[in-house]
């Protein structure tokens, strides 16, 4: 059944499973004090983690119990919204099941009320960029439009708080899915309009059983489709062409080149989107992200944001006016005559290889942070065919170093052979050693390949760390 404002004012006592420091928690949170309820914020953080987020919803008289969980805060409540990034069979929400306890989360809970169509991005790795370009098309469309999911922020709030039919977009990771999956499954959610995929890889490996389980949850997102709705897969990759054989929907096959039928791809210097045999046209003139990888999110944005919107107009102004997301393959600036290169947001081996591939000059790589055991053999191999050197980090560092060194032969003979340092956990060295590593007019880019738990917050953070420390190096250039 779907989410309605009454229907959910009937919980009178609501425990948050995650206060977090995004905006999600404190969202749900607020949202639920605002409907009057009794609302518990748990979170294992400590107090002075989160100090930024509790203050946020000072004045709502919310219970806070921050540095621990009580498991009677999951069984002595009406309902759960857990954090998305916890395991659907934690215990202490299989416990909240067997005392007949329902479990939602703040991401479930804005696609249920929402009375939009909505469009769904995920994948493996181009998500955020292909989401936010999307979204940029779609308010071109309708300023009214909503924007949220995994990319971050209060999104629930957003939507309980808007009366407009405009179109909704959501990135939405496989943590997300896991849930938000069942409850398409089970009606709480309509299914996505427009779904997209941009493709598959293994990733959170730490946290999915196996490669199966990942690429059942990201599957969540189509299996439900009605037959009138749109399924934007990118059929260059060869999971994506075996998963379109089971989508109910409509499939937009994506790619570089042709795949037939309905299907978006590159043409020449334009974008060209065909369904039911008619042709419609973008110019890519004015794109402005470089990269081959940068099409393939331009090719599935268009082709999402078209079958939303039917607005061509729509599309060829986002398309322009897209200027990328910080931290993938930021252009930070030069030291010395060295280009730094901001690409946090590369956290898994496939995103790394891409940003490898971006650059034909000299090119120190700084990788590595915490292990989500995914597969490092072919960023190995990309690493030695086309790096300077490397400058490992974290946890992952060993294992990626061992990679590499299995390698040598990936190696061309017109390089000399690849130098390979361990910072461990001193990040700051790492990136002063790629900075004289590497050669003037070489690149040094951060493109980690792994996740940044451990060392860092976020991403976010890892990216703004390695920002300051180029400009640092700058202004030491720039005084002699």
């Amino acid at each position: 059944m779907r989410y309605s404002l009454d229907s959910l004012r009937q919980y009178r006592r609501v425990t948050v499973m995650g206060l977090g420091l995004f905006g999600g928690g404190a969202g749900a949170a607020r949202f639920f004090a605002q409907l009057g309820a009794a609302v518990t914020v748990t979170d294992k953080a400590p107090a002075e983690k989160l100090a930024r987020s509790v203050a946020s919803l000072d004045g709502l008289g919310i219970c806070f119990v921050l540095g621990e969980h009580r498991e009677a805060d999951f069984t002595d409540t009406d309902l759960v919204v857990a954090n998305q990034a916890v395991r659907p069979d934690n215990p202490l929400l299989e416990s909240a099941r067997t005392h007949g306890i329902p479990i939602v989360t703040e991401t479930g809970l804005a696609l249920g009320l929402t009375q939009s169509p909505w469009a769904g991005v995920t994948g493996s790795s181009g998500k955020s960029t292909t989401a936010s370009l999307l979204a940029e098309m779609v308010r071109h469309h309708d300023a009214d439009s909503i924007f949220g999911g995994n990319i971050g922020g209060d999104l629930l709030t957003r939507v309980a708080d808007r009366r407009s039919d405009a179109p909704l977009v959501a990135e939405l990771s496989s943590f997300q899915l896991t849930y938000v999956g069942p409850d398409i499954a089970d009606g709480s959610v309509t299914p996505p309009r427009v779904a997209v995929v941009t493709n598959l890889a293994p990733n959170h490996l730490d946290w999915h059983t196996d490669m199966d389980e990942y690429i059942d949850a990201k599957a969540g997102l189509l299996r439900h489709q009605r037959a009138a709705d749109f399924a934007v897969l990118n059929l260059d990759d060869p999971r994506l062409t075996a998963l379109a054989a089971t989508v109910p929907g409509r499939v937009i096959r994506c790619g570089l080149h042709d795949h037939g039928g309905d299907a978006c791809y590159v043409r020449g210097d334009d974008i060209v989107l065909r369904l039911d045999g008619v042709e419609h046209k973008w110019s890519l003139s004015a794109f402005r992200l470089p990269g081959r990888h940068n099409r393939y999110n331009a090719v599935q944005a268009v082709a999402g944001a078209f079958a939303i919107t039917s607005d061509s107009e729509a599309v060829a102004a986002g398309l322009a006016s897209f200027g990328g997301l910080p931290h993938r393959l930021e252009d930070i600036g030069t030291a010395g005559g060295r280009r730094f290169i901001n690409d946090s947001k590369a956290t898994t081996p496939e995103a790394a290889i891409i940003a490898l591939e971006a650059f034909d000059k000299p090119m120190t790589l700084v990788a590595g942070g915490y292990d989500k055991e995914a597969p490092f053999e072919a960023m190995a191999e990309c690493i030695q065919r086309r790096a300077h050197a490397l400058v490992l980090v974290g946890p992952a560092g060993v294992r990626l170093r061992d990679a590499v060194e299995a390698v040598p032969a990936a190696r061309p003979a017109s390089m000399p052979p690849l130098i390979i340092l361990n910072a461990g956990t001193k990040f700051d060295w790492a990136v002063r050693q790629a900075y004289a590593l590497t050669p003037p007019g070489g690149v040094v880019l951060l493109s980690p390949g792994c996740a940044s738990y451990g060392m860092f917050v976020n991403y976010e953070e890892r990216g703004a760390v390695f920002a300051d420390l180029a400009r640092r190096l700058a202004e030491a250039a720039a005084e002699g």
